[in-house]
């Protein structure tokens, strides 16, 4: 049943790919509305659009941090910047969001939405609402009208499925082999992370982790210099003696074999020192288990020649066993 939901739950992030267009032009065209509350619906639209913010109001029960989404966010959250770091109409954003996790942006966003912050800020304290005709429900209602079952959340996991996607798509060479292919892959849901702000502090055996690992990174530099050493003594043993002896033709080939090896764990060894060191303040799981749709990682396992369980563990295999099982390789989210 799960499964199911999980299904119903991305179809429906499908479904906005068709009318997103439609959506988006809509929403621009009421940033210059003559009520208020359309203006101010149309902004925090184009912040959860464009920035994947959570909607707000979204409190868990007994939480008393001071934490806020897109239509809760206050005066005192944003700072305008006519032009900032060679951009014009730049938007600083600082506030608490979901579990006490900051979020800190400074965005470009167009003139019509910098104009308007402007004016939804006049005459009010740092402590006011930015947003004061407008919540949650409100929002929702009239997203669902545009579409049937969306809401802030649908657009949410829309943006990050079709991130996630089109970042496959760019950073992926069919050429790497497995551990290169997965640096794309965590590379390509990095980036939906950034996108959803999903972060997390380094984890405490972090700094020693990646001196073990840089350890055993020097130790196989000197056994690959030692394997290629050997490999060129043979060579230069088999021409002395000519290259008629079947032993010294064999020695030849396994001293090869060996540093290929070595070459490919070494290859392996810094893949996995990178990706580490660039996720390390990131969560990959959050946005993997709760808003990508799982059919885009199956299609790529099975287009690039790598195994699902490089991608999911045993429990998370369990529960996108649907996925797993009905995904062909063509699958376009």
């Amino acid at each position: 049943m799960q499964g199911e939901k999980d299904w119903e739950k991305y179809e429906v992030a499908r479904k906005l790919k068709s009318c997103v267009d439609s959506i988006r032009n809509e929403y621009l065209q009421d940033l210059k509305s003559k009520q208020m509350v359309t203006r101010q619906r149309a902004v925090a639209l184009y912040f959860i659009d464009k920035l994947a913010l959570r909607a707000g109001n979204e409190k868990e029960e007994g939480e008393t941090a001071d934490t806020v989404g897109c239509c809760s966010l206050r005066v005192e959250h944003i700072i305008l910047h006519e032009q900032l770091d060679a951009n014009e109409c730049v938007v600083e954003f600082d506030f608490l969001g979901k579990d006490s996790i900051r979020y800190y942006n400074k965005v470009p966003v167009i003139k019509k939405v910098f104009k308007n912050l402007k004016l939804f800020m006049e005459n009010k304290d740092p402590g006011d609402e930015l947003f004061d005709r407008l919540n949650t429900s409100l929002l929702n209602k009239h997203l669902s009208s545009l579409m049937p079952g969306l809401t802030a959340k649908v657009f949410r996991t829309y943006n990050a499925s079709i991130t996630l996607q089109q970042q496959l798509k760019e950073l992926t060479n069919e050429s790497d082999n497995v551990a290169g292919k997965l640096l794309s892959y965590n590379r390509a849901n990095r980036a939906v992370a950034i996108l959803c702000n999903h972060q997390r502090a380094p984890p405490k055996t972090f700094e020693l982790s990646m001196a073990n690992l840089q350890a055993k990174i020097d130790a196989r530099k000197e056994q690959l210099a030692l394997a290629k050493t050997e490999l060129k003594q043979a060579k230069k043993e088999a021409k002395t003696k000519g290259s008629s002896d079947p032993k010294l033709q064999s020695l030849v080939e396994r001293k090869k074999a060996a540093v290929k090896r070595c070459e490919e764990q070494l290859l392996n060894m810094e893949v996995q020192a990178t990706d580490r060191e660039e996720n390390k303040q990131i969560a990959l799981s959050t946005s993997k288990l709760n808003y990508l749709d799982p059919r885009i990682s199956v299609a790529w396992c099975k287009n690039m020649e790598v195994p699902v369980e490089k991608i999911y563990n045993k429990t998370q295999r369990e529960k996108f066993a649907w996925a797993i099982d009905m995904t062909e390789a063509d699958f376009e989210f």
